[in-house]
């Protein structure tokens, strides 16, 4: 039976995670870019230097794109080979979720901890999405678990602790080795085990294996580039820490709604338990890991709801504690948790009534979500219904205290709204996607010359396999930019250096919000769409007739032509 549970669990874990993962294009602008890197890695046979728009990329380290430059040759270099790496990703951190609670608490608890992380509507979802947070988030999820497993039973744990560390720095820098450590250090303190603790995990030859394993890209890099170290740990770390106007700027209370809502239906329920479950050090571990993980970035200036993940997994095992504590053995529990039991039945009612919130949204707010909710209309109503019938059935189940069939019922319902929503995801595309329209252009112009204006579109190169020349601001390219030495020819910041761009003797597509084609219409001369998505529209000269100059190297005056 219980071997039966563990492959149930694992099954679903995949179907959440794989399920449509090639089925839409990638969406603008994170998993375009970190398609295109190890694209470009495969093309030029450098994989020292990461290069974005065949301009220098080094804003974070390799190993995303060394794995994602494997799962092209495995798999192909399209969506499903771009997204392998954070859907196994994801399915290796529930793993490794349950065999940590298969040693620390119980087979019960593995179980439950690994199906409340895998139908978490925050980590299933980030499961599906190509940037190194889930590679990271489950690096430290094996860090955090094999230092708890080297302090209790030593061994090789402690290996794999500092073998996990160096690669979460080759995946998004120094936060791989600073996390794991002050969670160490600060569990290790409160079991008053500081100094022999410390000891016993011989950090000195540990530490050398983490950067045995991390600092010979760095070194490599930074003999390339000279100035690579300060634009680096200063500009992408210490900067973007500390200074709240430097990126992604949001209050210290951010990441409590993202985990309350991240982890629905099984944060309500956590919360419904209070304080309950076991006082063994592996509840303490887990409480102090989610509360340093919270803490630290809850203190950082530059704050992205995807930073939270590693969070999720420990909070996931506390839930699952205490949850279980209410019936010990697994069977009907005796009158004494009948309340704690009972109790939970308001988180089927929730999630009934969020069913109901969704379903008037989808049917009744059209004056609300603009084109997003007119796509993910029919997902919305699914959800909706899945949750209204889900949440009816998890409440009476609870209310009768069948804990296990109503836990189980939760799991379904969340899991099948979460594949309700992937529906949504497909739908939505054209709002988040330029991908037909990448598609359409390959197609259309192979041989083009491709400008983008104002908005450099990361999967354009990814779909053309060509360099994109940009005219505007040249954003997270510039440190790249900067040392290119043929950057004259590919980035360019005025309408007037766009019109010299157009009015040259080759065959030219101008990537343009439809706003922007509006006002620069009378100087770009007789043009024709060849393709367009959303906003964005590609335009060529209409029959090779070359642009009108613009007067005195002025911007244009908003004007529309027919």
């Amino acid at each position: 039976m219980e071997s039966g549970a563990i492959a149930a669990l694992f099954a679903l874990a995949a179907l959440l995670f794989f399920f449509h993962l090639g089925s839409y294009g990638l969406w603008e602008p994170d998993e375009g870019r970190y398609a295109e890197i190890p694209r470009e890695m495969l093309a030029s046979g450098d994989f020292i230097l990461p290069h974005l728009n065949y301009v220098t990329y080094v804003e974070k380290p390799p190993l995303l794109y060394w794995l994602t430059a494997l799962s092209f040759r495995l798999v192909g270099q399209n969506e499903l080979g771009a997204r392998m790496v954070p859907a196994l990703s994801a399915l290796f951190g529930v793993l490794a979720t349950y065999l940590f609670a298969l040693r620390a608490f119980d087979r019960r608890r593995a179980i439950l901890a690994g199906a409340i992380l895998a139908t978490s509507p925050l980590y299933a979802a980030l499961a599906q999405v190509l940037t190194t947070d889930m590679l990271l988030a489950a690096l430290m999820t094996i860090a955090f678990f094999s230092f708890f497993l080297a302090w209790r039973d030593g061994g090789r744990w402690r290996w794999v602790f500092y073998c996990a560390m160096g690669l979460g720095v080759l995946t998004k820098g120094p936060i791989g080795v600073v996390l794991p450590i002050i969670a160490a250090l600060v569990f290790l303190w409160w079991q008053g085990q500081l100094r022999t603790g410390t000891k016993k995990l011989k950090p000195a030859s540990g530490l050398l294996l983490t950067v045995a394993i991390a600092a010979p890209w760095f070194i490599a890099v930074a003999i390339r580039m000279p100035d690579f170290v300060w634009f680096y740990l200063v500009g992408e770390h210490f900067r973007r820490f500390f200074q709240a106007t430097y990126s992604h700027g949001e209050p210290i209370y951010f990441y409590i709604p993202v985990l309350l809502a991240g982890l629905f239906p099984w944060s309500l329920a956590g919360l419904l338990t209070g304080r309950r479950g076991s006082s063994d050090p592996a509840r303490s571990f887990c409480l102090i890991t989610a509360s340093v993980t919270l803490v630290f970035f809850s203190l950082a200036s530059s704050k992205l709801i995807p930073y939270i993940l590693p969070a999720l997994p420990p909070i996931a095992l506390l839930i699952a504690d205490s949850i279980l504590s209410l019936s010990p053995a697994g069977e009907i529990p005796p009158k004494a948790h009948a309340d704690g039991i009972r109790r939970l039945r308001f988180v089927g009612l929730f999630a009934g009534v969020i069913g109901v919130g969704t379903l008037a949204v989808a049917m009744l707010g059209r004056g609300i979500g603009g084109q997003y909710l007119t796509l993910g209309r029919p997902a919305l109503i699914a959800i909706g219904t899945i949750l209204i019938a889900g949440g009816i059935l998890t409440a009476g189940l609870f209310s009768r205290r069948r804990l296990e069939a109503a836990l189980l019922s939760l799991t379904l319902t969340s899991a099948a709204a979460l594949i309700a929503g992937s529906y949504g995801r497909l739908a939505v595309e054209p709002m988040r996607s330029y991908a037909q329209l990448s598609r359409s252009v390959a197609v259309q112009a192979p041989d083009a010359v491709l400008i983008c204006y104002h908005r450099y579109i990361q999967a354009l190169p990814f779909y053309t396999r060509r360099r994109v020349i940009l005219v505007g601001s040249r954003s997270e390219l510039g440190f790249g930019a900067a040392h290119s030495p043929d950057a004259g020819d590919y980035f360019f910041a005025s309408d007037a250096d766009l019109v010299r761009l157009w009015n040259r003797p080759i065959k030219s597509v101008l990537f343009i919000d439809q706003p922007d084609l509006d006002r620069l219409r009378p100087v770009l001369g007789d043009i024709r769409v060849i393709a367009s998505e959303h906003k964005k529209r590609a335009v060529v000269k209409a029959d090779g007739e070359v642009g009108r100059p613009l007067a005195g190297g002025s911007s244009p005056t908003p004007e529309t032509v027919p």
